[in-house]
């Protein structure tokens, strides 16, 4: 006997678009939920990494970010604020709470802060240079700090960064440029 098939009739769910997703994921779909996961779960964690400064701290900022995504998917609304956008903004909204349960944070896990795909054989001066980077950065104040990761780290639009920290993009703006300054700076002092 030969069992009947039917032709699949939508494209595969690691096709489609976030915004598709998350209408899908608050109906419910799992699976749906999972793509995004996988899709995101890496750059939640890098950035909440950079944010908070340890690396178990971040992995569980990234776990409650996509729980709550599960929960108030029907709440995503597209209009002028992407996916990404309302994603970072669950992610950094989590983070800051972290860090006014601890009020203060004295040590920094430097190894763990490295960009995505730097890997050790990048040789001795590279990872130095990363980890005063990493170590000048965390220095910086929130805002400028989060702009910093949201803009270069994460790859937001200053659109996007401006909607996820609830400010006008003429903010941001001056928050990267002051952050770009100050990183610039010190990174001059230490090489004299």
């Amino acid at each position: 006997m030969e069992l009947m098939t039917s032709p699949r009739t939508s494209p595969p769910l690691a096709t489609i678009e976030d915004g598709q997703l998350i209408v899908a994921v608050a109906q419910g779909d799992k699976d749906a939920l999972t793509v995004i996961v996988t899709r995101h779960l890496n750059a939640v964690i890098h950035f909440a990494l950079r944010y908070v400064g340890h690396r178990a701290e971040a992995e569980d900022i990234a776990q409650e970010t996509f729980i709550r995504v599960w929960k108030n998917a029907a709440n995503w609304e597209p209009q002028g604020f992407s996916f990404r956008s309302w994603l970072y903004r669950i992610a950094y909204n989590l983070c800051v709470d972290e860090l006014r349960k601890r009020k203060s944070v004295t040590d920094v896990d430097n190894e763990e802060l490295t960009a995505p795909g730097d890997q050790p054989d990048d040789g001795l001066y590279r990872v130095q240079q990363q980890q005063q980077v990493n170590f000048i950065l965390y220095e910086l104040p929130e805002r400028q700090r989060t702009a910093i990761a949201l803009c270069v780290y994460q790859g937001l639009s200053n659109r996007d960064a401006a909607q996820v920290m609830e400010i006008s993009i003429e903010a941001l703006e001056s928050l990267l440029s002051r952050a770009r300054r100050t990183l610039r700076n010190k990174m001059t002092e230490t090489q004299l």
